[in-house]
Formats: structure tokens, sequence, C-alpha cells
């Protein structure tokens, strides 16, 4: 009973981008896309779908992950074809040649990603920006900044943040129950705050992008440019995805329960510590020992209830042989 309840697979959240591997792959195909850099490969799920695709038409795939997991690096050693970049990504997009397609899904706040985007931006072939896809677009982080590694980003161009926060939707605010995070803003909405947020000021400074967002597992945004001779084809594709109301409706749908499940883990828990703490302290009362003593002379040994039984529902060991009140001497 010690420790938390366990609470929903934390792959039912839909956090990776995998989930919408179904329209990420024919997005690349309409692009014509020759090489991809994935910015936040994390365990390589996507990666791993992006490089199956790639055998196919012999496109390269460049991983960006500042602290790879086991999981990707066992992928990438499967995997000579696929380039593991091992840095931030602000210090990768500095020198890895800009490829047809980037797709972002790093660290979620306005600093990390407006970066992101510039860097891109200075450096892509004759500034012509490649086909970005951008994870995350939705709630929560559409509006509020979440943070992994907040001392990677100054001081300054931090939100006051909260660690181990936890959100629900239509809260602005911090919870004491909800989806959990690292480090998050303590207040959504504002300017320089959020995903979408960095999006829309990076494309409010330039002419000729377009941006489709995809409302489902926690937002895709496809932005490129109108002027791109495959630009008609990547409309085609997403068009039927662009902020379709019900698809909307049902990301809200999504996110509200797996909040409430959160909810409901936390009140379950905070029950489980109540009991736990109750059985201890019945464990550990010399009144609860003699009574057990006179239940089992009445009971013929065989009492109604026992510190056995205790410890086992507290998940340790019973031992073995009788059990004796606190003081009562043996021999």
């Amino acid at each position: 009973m010690s420790g938390e309840l366990r609470g929903i697979d934390p792959d039912s959240y839909g956090h990776s981008l995998a989930n919408l591997t179904e329209l990420v792959l024919p997005i690349l195909d309409a692009a014509d896309v020759g090489s991809v850099v994935e910015i936040g490969a994390y365990a390589g799920d996507l990666t791993r779908s992006l490089l199956g695709w790639a055998g196919e038409d012999g496109a390269r795939i460049t991983a960006i992950e500042p602290m790879p997991p086991p999981a990707l690096e066992e992928l990438a050693a499967e995997h000579p074809e696929l380039e593991l970049v091992a840095e931030p990504s602000h210090d990768a997009l500095r020198h890895l040649p800009i490829p047809d397609a980037v797709i972002i899904d790093s660290d979620h706040n306005y600093y990390t990603l407006s970066g992101e985007l510039r860097l891109i931006a200075e450096r892509a072939p004759n500034g012509e920006l490649p086909l970005l896809m951008l994870h995350d677009v939705g709630w929560p982080n559409a509006r509020r900044d979440i943070y992994y590694a907040p001392e990677r980003i100054p001081e300054q161009e931090r939100q006051p943040m909260v660690r181990g926060a936890s959100l629900f939707p239509g809260e602005p605010g911090v919870v004491a129950a909800g989806l959990p995070t690292w480090w998050a803003a303590e207040r959504e909405g504002g300017p320089r705050n959020g995903v979408l947020t960095a999006i829309e000021d990076f494309v409010a400074d330039r002419d000729g992008l377009r941006m489709a967002i995809v409302p489902l597992f926690w937002g895709l945004g496809v932005l490129w440019r109108v002027g791109a001779p495959w630009a008609g084809s990547v409309a085609d594709v997403v068009a039927g995805w662009d902020r379709h109301p019900i698809l909307e409706r049902a990301e809200a749908n999504r996110v509200l329960h797996l909040a409430r499940t959160r909810v409901e883990i936390g009140r379950a828990n905070a029950r489980a510590a109540r009991q736990e703490e109750l059985l201890r302290r019945m464990l550990n009362s010399s009144a609860f020992a003699w009574g057990e003593r006179l239940s089992r002379l009445r009971k013929r040994g065989r009492p109604m209830f026992s510190r056995r039984e205790i410890r086992e529902a507290l998940g340790e060991d019973g031992g073995d042989g009788p059990e004796r009140p606190p003081g009562e001497r043996s021999g």
C-alpha cells in the first residue's frame, strides 16, 4: 500500500507524435521530402516509423535528442543510416544542414521553439523555409510554457514557473491535481508564452507562409511556404484535418478525461495514504495487540483480526510464529 497507486499507462496519454504517423508520412510524401531532421526524438517511436518510410524512398533521417534514452541509442545502433545528434537543438541547428523537412517536438516553450524557428529560417538554403511539422500546438502547450530543462533557458526568458505543476483544461493557473508536468508557467496566456504563440509570432514576421493545425493528440501544426512547388500537394493532404470542429471536440473531450483520471488517482492515493497511516497506528498499538490476544483466546487460536493480516495488507512479510503483544516477554 506504500507508494503511488498504479495510474493510467503513460502511453495512453498519446504524448508521442507517432500517434499521428499515418498523417505525418503522407505529408512528407506530398512534399517530396528527401531529408528529415526530427528535433526531440526521445525514445524513437516516431523515428522508427521514419526509418521504415525512408527505407523505401532513401530519405536521410537525423534525430536530435540532448540526452538520448537507451531505446533511442539502441535504435541508432540497429540503424547505422540514422544520424543521432546528442546536443541541445539550438547547438545542433547551428551546424547541421537544413533538411527538406523538420519535425519539432522538443522543449515546449516560447524561447526554445522561437530559437529553433529562427535558426532554421536563417540557415535555410536560398532563404526557402523547409516543410515544418510542430507537435503540441494544442492544450496545454499552446499558450503555456512547459520546461523540461529550465536551466538551459536564460532566466529573463522564462515565465514564472512551478515545479511539478498539475494542469486542468479551462484553468489558467495550476491546480492541486490534474495532468502532471515537469515545470510549467504559473499562468496560461500572455505574450511570449506557449508553443502556438511562438509559431504565430514567427509567421507574423514573414510573408508567404501557411499553417494548418490538426487538433488531435495535443495538436500538430504544419507550416509551409505557399510558393513551394509542393505546397498544393501538402494543402490537399491536410485540408480535411485542419481545425476540424469534430476533431477539436474529440481532443477536448480526451484531455478532459485524462485530467479527470489524474484527479481520481490523486484522490485514491490520498485515501490509500490515510488508510496506511491508520493501519500502521493499529499495528504499533499495544491496545490492538492485547485485543488480538484476547480474540485469539476466545476463538481458540483463530482471532477475528491479527497484526499479521495488517502486515500483509501493507505489503510486508507477516513473519512466522505467533505474535506477542508489545512488552510481553518470551521464554
